[in-house]
């Protein structure tokens, strides 16, 4: 039987790209860097045990399998139901299954994990949503085997959010400044209260809490680019507004439809398909890569 959709996998799987295929390879593009950069900095894994924590759609879990080798193992670990049976049904066509284990466990406490039964630990974008970060580092300390390692990569959100009041997802909405006004505003009324977790930190605390867990020879490297014109930009207007920026968010042709009048949703929807067709909107990232080791 089929694992019901939840928050997590319809985002993954549908409202991150809205189901179109074009922007799909946009999005996977821009990831599959992050994935090598998180997997270079946890090397070498030939023969691992690796635990993907939050694997979500098994971006870095599937590449894991290639890496650790045919003695490796790779642990897909997820709270979406649906998204293990998504990874599960992605390495079965690899033929991969002997060497892949699937747990439903929250971040926080990996609680099926066994304790000091991997040698690696990786996470993308996954503490970014949990309340409760020291306890997630302290869990990832717990699972590791002496000299085990963590490689992370968290979007840091406080440094670059909200954005500035003349800009949109990105692009330039200078024009109609006083209607995107009230769409910001009627989100910030509709936020999802969990969400309140995907800004609650900055790379400094991300360093703090692996300390206080443990960990050793922590290195964290920020990233912060503010980028004209850049490559992850939306494939037209319809699919922009049917695009959820993360798995708490509204689309905007949702949150559209409950801030403004029908007048206001015309002139900012003309204003941004000229802006879309332009190609030239600003993307604006903060990202930590953290790689720390339990001592042997």
């Amino acid at each position: 039987m089929a694992a019901e959709h939840d928050r997590w996998s319809r985002w993954l799987l549908e409202r991150r790209d809205a189901g179109n295929e074009r922007q799909r390879a946009i999005t996977f593009e821009h990831l599959a860097g992050v994935r090598d950069r998180v997997l270079d900095q946890a090397e070498p894994l030939e023969g691992a045990t690796l635990l993907d924590v939050g694997t979500g759609d098994g971006l870095i879990g599937l590449e894991a399998l290639e890496r650790v080798g045919p003695h490796g193992h790779v642990i897909f670990s997820d709270i979406s139901e649906a998204l293990l049976q998504h990874t599960r049904d992605a390495v079965g066509a690899r033929h991969a299954l002997d060497r892949a284990q699937f747990v439903a466990a929250s971040a926080e406490s990996l609680a099926e994990i066994a304790d000091a039964s991997v040698d690696v630990a990786t996470t993308r974008s996954v503490l970014i949503y949990v309340a409760d970060k020291p306890q997630a580092f302290s869990a990832l300390y717990r699972v590791l085997r002496p000299a085990g390692r963590i490689s992370l990569f968290e979007p840091i959100n406080r440094l670059m959010f909200p954005e500035p009041d003349d800009r949109l997802w990105g692009y330039d909405i200078s024009p109609v400044v006083d209607v995107a006004a009230k769409v910001k505003a009627r989100y910030s009324e509709i936020r999802d209260p969990a969400a309140e977790a995907m800004m609650d930190f900055d790379e400094r605390d991300l360093v703090r809490f692996a300390q206080a867990a443990g960990f050793e020879r922590i290195h964290l490297e920020l990233h912060v680019d503010i980028e004209p014109g850049a490559h992850m930009r939306a494939v037209d207007l319809a699919t922009l507004l049917d695009i959820s920026p993360n798995p708490l968010a509204p689309t905007m042709r949702e949150l559209l439809g409950e801030a403004l009048s029908p007048p206001e949703r015309e002139r900012l929807l003309t204003h941004l398909e000229r802006e879309i067709a332009a190609g030239t909107p600003v993307r604006r990232t903060a990202v930590a890569f953290l790689a720390a080791g339990k001592h042997g």
